[in-house]
């Protein structure tokens, strides 16, 4: 934390002592007002009342997400949660200047520093909530390369997936392109509650939390948590240096994929060690394979060092809970290539899957 003495427009003394939500929240509005920039139609008394106006809400935000988590009883009208404030303004000033569209997938290499996403879940719900829970809604990330959401998982009311106490993951459908740190990355979530009709819908996590990373010299993991009032979700990511992006793709070239096996794709690099992140897994249903002998990722994207490895897996098995049997393994490993794509074959005794990425 950073210490310091400051004074009101009154002479007082105040504290700047910065607090974890401080940085957030420098963080947050750093990426916000670096794409915004300076407004020709405003003076500086209205730049000035405009900053004035943004330290007010995020205080009034800071001090009620302090108060319930101390257990003090809040006002009806009390201002939202932290992130959920900053989700608001995010809302308001992003999507008016740019909208919600999909990014374009990245062409080439992007030797860059990048993020690559394994997981968001659930650890921690409150308010009474109990398991399972009926989720929909979106996650995405936004960085400096467009403006534009790059979307992590994104259900609707009729399709929400049901989390579990054993198995609160979201099934993750994303980045649809790497995520470069080329300046602040914005976390964006709204996920909602099923309820037994629309009008008794829940917000379970209304989040936009900003992340400055520092110029780290080495590839590393991060866990993250985001409390809002309901629920509190924990994302973990990778920091990848010097990285490119690997697009990757599995097809059964020989054989078939048996109707009555489940099966499981995931991927590590060398730098994570033997943390996978998961591109598909069928859970008790079958694997999505379509008429040409592709398997159905849920995504497809990866960050590797370019002095790294990749390893792409392949579990198959049948049963379903816990009567499993009959599990089959294979591996793929490949040296990332700045401009071409690399290709394996992997043999799970049943089908011959042609592994490539690129």
């Amino acid at each position: 934390m950073h210490m310091g003495k400051k004074r009101d427009r009154d002479g007082k003394a105040v504290s700047t002592t910065k607090t974890m939500w401080d940085e957030e929240e420098d963080a947050f509005w750093a990426g916000i007002m670096a794409e915004l920039g300076p407004d020709p139609e405003m003076n500086a008394d209205q730049v000035a009342l405009r900053e004035e106006e943004r330290i007010k809400r995020a205080a009034e935000a800071t001090a009620a997400y302090e108060r319930r988590m101390l257990g003090e009883e809040e006002d009806d009208d009390e201002p939202e949660d932290f992130y959920a404030s900053q989700a608001s303004n995010l809302r308001e000033v992003w999507t008016e200047l740019w909208g919600d569209d999909l990014p374009p997938l990245l062409s080439g290499p992007s030797m860059t520093p990048t993020l690559q996403m394994f997981s968001v879940k659930v650890s921690v719900i409150r308010e009474g909530l109990k398991w399972p829970l009926h989720v929909y809604g979106i996650v995405a990330v936004r960085d400096s390369v467009d403006h534009n959401r790059n979307i992590m998982f994104n259900r609707t009311r009729d399709n929400c997936q049901i989390l579990t106490e054993k198995d609160s993951s979201l099934v993750l459908t994303g980045p649809s392109r790497a995520v470069i740190v080329l300046g602040p990355v914005t976390l964006e979530v709204e996920l909602k509650l099923k309820g037994s009709n629309e009008s008794e819908d829940k917000v379970l996590s209304f989040i936009a939390a900003g992340y400055d990373f520092h110029d780290y010299k080495d590839s590393r993991l991060m866990n993250r948590d985001y409390p809002s009032m309901l629920s509190t979700l924990e994302f973990t990511f990778a920091y990848v240096v010097r990285s490119v992006e690997a697009t990757i793709t599995v097809q059964v070239t020989e054989g078939s994929w048996p109707e009555d096996f489940h099966g499981q794709v995931t991927a590590c690099t060398s730098s994570m060690g033997d943390k996978n992140f998961v591109l598909l897994d069928s859970g008790d249903d079958k694997v999505p394979v379509d008429p040409d002998g592709t398997v159905k990722l849920s995504r497809r994207v990866a960050s590797v060092e370019l002095a790294g490895e990749l390893a792409v897996y392949v579990r198959a098995w049948q049963g379903a809970g816990d009567n499993t049997s009959e599990i089959v393994e294979g591996k793929v490993l490949f040296k990332p290539k700045k401009s071409t794509r690399s290709f394996g074959e992997c043999d799970v005794g049943f089908c011959i899957l042609y592994v490539s990425h690129g």
